[in-house]
């Protein structure tokens, strides 16, 4: 590494690199200036044209005891996305979670809804099937319920964007954290969160049956996902046959492995509506694994021996 200690020693290796380059000590100066000013234009260019995800909220002053709701909004600034991913991070001496909305999201595949961790965090990660271009893309909405005085942070981590580009490249991606303070009264009227009244079930979805070596050891399993603009999709429901309905998540591996029984999936928003749809047997069932037509040949089979002995009785 060369280290320069002073002009002198600058002026020596300018002289160096132009006879290296074989350029003048002024065309030298220039073609440094000009590099600086490409790159310096490179880094301003990439960073006003960032994609930009915010906290959106009427106000960011609340009262002890009040509900208040916060938007997570996407600004594509003219990029294509396709996904989206990401974590809320909130103080939970100072907040308490109360509902996670995602009914009218521009993500329309949930890889992983939004729920509350373990650690206290939110987590998310959805993608936009033909991908996205606008200011106001509302990822989600979440209510909290401010518990006591004091000032705090609502704050986004490990947050990423793609660009649909058919290679899921990363899109530079700029974030504002949410600032905001909890009084014992707040002195402006503070709007209420908005109450959503949902009578429409989820919209209409298509359940598949795939197989893979990769996923559960090549086993059947099922691939759902439905949308709901109202209140938000709640949980699905697989019913396999006559077993009962149990709460699932995509993919869901299919209990019936031998797929000779009609499967029934149902989406449930958070209002109750429900949407349920309904797969064929994808294989016929043996007549003989179909134990209420094997009970009743037995029975006829009885019937008929029973009815046979008495003929010969009579005929003695």
């Amino acid at each position: 590494m060369i280290k320069i200690q002073n002009s002198k020693q600058f002026k020596t290796l300018e002289f160096r690199i132009s006879n290296l380059f074989r350029v003048s000590i002024f065309e030298l100066r220039i073609l440094i200036v000009c590099v600086l000013i490409f790159v310096f234009y490179i880094f301003i260019i990439e960073t006003v044209n960032a994609a930009k995800l915010n906290f959106v909220s009427p106000t960011q002053e609340f009262a002890v005891g009040q509900q208040f709701q916060v938007d997570l909004v996407l600004n594509t600034e003219n990029e294509e996305i396709n996904a989206v991913e990401g974590k809320v991070i909130f103080p939970g001496e100072l907040l308490e979670l109360k509902e996670i909305r995602d009914g009218n999201s521009i993500v329309n595949f949930w890889i992983e809804r939004p729920k509350i961790e373990q650690d206290g965090t939110i987590c998310f990660s959805g993608i936009i099937p033909g991908g996205y271009n606008d200011g106001q893309g509302l990822i989600l909405s979440i209510t909290f319920l401010a518990k006591k005085e004091g000032n705090g942070a609502i704050k986004f981590g490990e947050v990423k964007a793609l660009r649909n580009d058919g290679q899921g490249t990363e899109v530079p991606l700029t974030i504002s954290n949410f600032q905001f303070s909890i009084s014992k009264e707040v002195l402006t009227t503070q709007p209420p969160v908005p109450e959503i009244k949902d009578l429409e079930p989820p919209e209409n979805f298509k359940p598949e049956i795939a197989s893979d070596p990769t996923i559960f050891e090549g086993k059947w399993f099922l691939v759902f996902a439905a949308q709901d603009k109202g209140s938000g999709i709640d949980h699905y429901e697989v019913c396999e046959g006559k077993r009962k309905c149990l709460t699932a998540e995509s993919p869901y591996l299919l209990q019936n492995q031998s797929l000779d029984k009609e499967i029934i999936v149902k989406a449930i928003d958070k209002s109750g509506n429900e949407r349920s749809v309904t797969i064929p047997a994808r294989f016929a069932r043996a007549w003989y694994k179909d134990y209420a037509a094997l009970t009743i040949l037995i029975i006829v089979a009885f019937m008929y021996l029973i009815w046979k002995i008495l003929w010969k009785k009579r005929r003695k």
